[in-house]
């Protein structure tokens, strides 16, 4: 596990070295209209890539700080006739093509780019789902009959894939058969117009929380600060995932690692560490849990 160190000398501020900004709580989406976008970041070297556009606020998210989440007024028996999902009567959750009030609306866009950088239609492939259940994406034609368009249940294949319409705008229905939490990864690709230069994304996973479902996150990494030589010793304080156990090590020589018990950071995401000890030179890591 990442380790940060910290040095703590009386009077001193301590040294910090290889600091990992803390990132914010995900924003949980649950009855938005929101759209997967595709992006273009002409001159970056991942030049193509997807974010999380909220049409209500307008407000842009990376796939990284959202999930979207399926609520349990999703939920539905399979019928008979669409065993592609699974066993009749068994659950399925489906975030619908169909504007519902109550629900996330997901829609999938390449509107923010425009016509005549790209061909008229990008390529957007179903990488892999890392989760409890299958993903499926489908439309309805004018016949009713079903169209699926992604399933991971019998398997990922280059058939997995939707085609977007540069500038455009669409809605699919969404669906997951089991609870739990879902990162969907996906590949967006296209050909810059009169070139042979197809541009590829990186993999890009998208999260869903299908109820009901548990969210741990990772821990952030600690930030000490405040050294204060006390009566018996030291003490800093500790910034870090409230609620999570931080073990820390203690040194007087850079050399010698001691374990010096654990910190837990409080709903404030602090805490104060202290050690009993007659050095006049006290060095303290914390281990990210």
């Amino acid at each position: 596990m990442p380790f940060t160190s910290r040095s703590l000398r009386p009077g001193w501020l301590p040294v910090l070295s290889g600091f990992a900004a803390m990132a914010a709580d995900p924003l949980i989406l649950t009855n938005q209209h929101v759209d997967l976008r595709i992006i273009d970041r002409p001159g970056e070297s991942n030049r193509l890539g997807l974010v999380i556009r909220d049409g209500d606020t307008g407000l842009t998210y990376s796939p990284t700080n959202a999930v979207l989440e399926l609520t349990p007024s999703t939920r539905m028996p399979i019928p008979e006739g669409f065993e592609v999902f699974g066993p009749v009567d068994s659950p399925l959750w489906i975030l619908p093509q169909s504007q519902d009030p109550d629900v996330l609306f997901l829609g999938m866009s390449a509107a923010g780019i425009p016509s005549g950088i790209f061909e008229p239609r990008f390529q957007m492939d179903l990488v892999r789902v890392e989760g409890p259940g299958n993903f499926f994406l489908w439309q309805f034609d004018t016949l009713g009959n079903l169209v699926m368009a992604m399933n991971s249940r019998d398997g990922i294949s280059t058939a997995d894939s939707i085609q977007p319409l540069t500038g455009g705008h669409e809605h699919y229905n969404w669906g997951f058969n089991a609870s739990g939490v879902h990162d969907v990864v996906f590949r967006v690709t296209n050909r810059l117009m009169g070139t042979t230069n197809v541009i590829a994304s990186g993999e890009v996973a998208v999260r869903f929380g299908v109820q009901p479902y548990s969210l741990i996150l990772p821990a952030e990494a600690a930030l000490l600060s405040l050294p204060e030589r006390t009566d018996t010793g030291f003490q800093c304080r500790v910034t870090g995932t409230p609620g999570r156990v931080y073990p820390v090590e203690t040194s007087e020589d850079l050399e010698i690692w001691v374990p010096s018990g654990g910190v837990t950071p409080g709903p404030d995401g602090s805490a104060t560490f202290t050690r009993t000890t007659s050095a006049n030179v006290l060095f303290v890591r914390t281990r990210t849990p």
